[in-house]
């Protein structure tokens, strides 16, 4: 078993074409609200990647929960990571992906092109450490900038063609949704704006 990245929140590892996600202790934390609180962070997290799987979003099969080790072993996705290969035309994919993971209320919290993978023709959704349940409207929308941001930061030269194309596919996959979210993520780019100008 080798290890293949180590995050703040949790240390990654693959064995055998499956890949272990195992949630880091915080040692700044008091130890029994740390396992409390890495437990009930492991298992969201699994139900999340089951929803999504079940429902037919490009995702890790889930494989196994194993909340004594807070660990979840999923199916390896081979391919590289988004954030190495962006190209615009990828844009529109990723609209419908995440329009189909809202649509089955989960955001994902941390919408970069680095937590995504192209496998061939296909591009997945990767780690839901920061995914929760919710359908409000806001919610949905501080997803949808936080990859305009991610776009901006990572792909600035396609970023704008880039958001235009997936910002047209999310509103066909979303549906009459979309008339409220694109309210919040326009609020939330006007108070992002009035806040750096101060």
């Amino acid at each position: 078993m080798k290890i293949i990245e180590i995050g703040s929140e949790a240390t990654v590892f693959e064995n055998k074409g499956i890949i272990i996600k195992r949630r880091n202790r915080k040692k700044y934390r008091i130890k029994e609200i740390d396992e409390k609180l890495r437990i009930r962070r492991t298992r969201s997290e699994f139900r999340i990647m089951e929803r999504l799987y079940s429902a037919g979003i490009k995702v890790p099969q889930p494989l196994k929960l194993d909340e004594k080790n807070m660990q979840i072993s999923m199916k390896k996705i081979d391919g590289k990571k988004l954030a190495e290969n962006f190209k615009k035309e990828d844009a529109p994919i990723i609209g419908k992906l995440v329009a189909m993971m809202h649509n089955q209320g989960i955001i994902h919290g941390d919408l970069t092109t680095s937590n995504m993978i192209r496998n061939k023709d296909d591009i997945y959704l990767i780690d839901f450490g920061l995914s929760y349940s919710s359908k409000k409207d806001e919610d949905l929308a501080s997803d949808l900038f936080l990859f305009k941001t991610a776009l901006k930061s990572k792909h600035n030269e396609v970023s704008y063609e880039a958001f235009k194309a997936f910002i047209s596919s999310y509103k066909t996959n979303i549906g009459k949704e979309f008339k409220g979210i694109d309210t919040h993520l326009k609020d939330i780019e006007e108070r992002r704006r009035y806040n750096e100008s101060y």
